[in-house]
C-alpha cells in the first residue's frame, strides 16, 4: 500500500488520507524518521496554512517531539497544502527527497508503537515568524 504519490499525497477533508488520525500518524512517522535518519533531536515542522490538515499532522509532529513553526522561519520540513479542485487537497512536504518516503511508510504501515515524547519532550508550536 503506497501513501506518497512523489513528495506527498492528494485527498478529500476528512476521507483517507486526510482523516485527523491518519494524518497525526504521518506527523508522527515523519519525525520519527527525521529524529533517527538524521539524528536531530528536536526537529522543526513549519506550516504556513491555518488549516485542518496541516495542524491534524503538527500535532502528531509535536507527539513524536518535533516543534512546529507557523508561518515563515527555518526547519527540516516544510508542507506546503494546495486546492487541486472541487474539494481535492495536495498536501507536499519540502525538505524530503522522494526516496525518504519510503522509509516514512515504513515507519507509519510498521506493526510496531511509534515512539512518542512525554513529559517536556512533547514538541511546541510557535506562532509567530521565527523560533527563539
Amino acid at each position: 500500500m503506497r501513501l506518497f504519490e512523489g513528495k506527498g499525497f492528494s485527498g478529500v477533508k476528512g476521507l483517507y488520507p486526510f482523516t485527523a488520525e491518519n494524518l497525526l500518524r504521518v506527523g508522527l512517522a515523519l519525525c520519527t524518521y527525521i529524529k533517527v535518519k538524521r539524528e536531530i533531536e528536536r526537529p522543526a515542522l513549519i506550516i504556513k496554512d491555518e488549516d485542518f490538515i496541516a495542524f491534524s499532522l503538527a500535532v502528531g509532529f509535536m507527539a513524536g517531539g518535533g516543534d512546529v513553526v507557523y508561518g515563515e522561519g527555518e526547519g527540516d520540513v516544510r508542507l506546503k497544502l494546495s486546492c487541486e479542485g472541487e474539494g481535492v487537497y495536495r498536501l507536499e512536504f519540502d525538505g524530503l527527497e522522494e526516496h525518504e518516503f519510503l522509509m516514512v511508510e515504513s515507519i507509519l504501515f510498521s506493526r510496531y508503537n511509534m515512539p512518542r515524547a512525554e513529559g517536556e519532550g512533547v514538541g511546541r508550536i510557535w506562532i509567530q515568524e521565527k523560533k527563539p
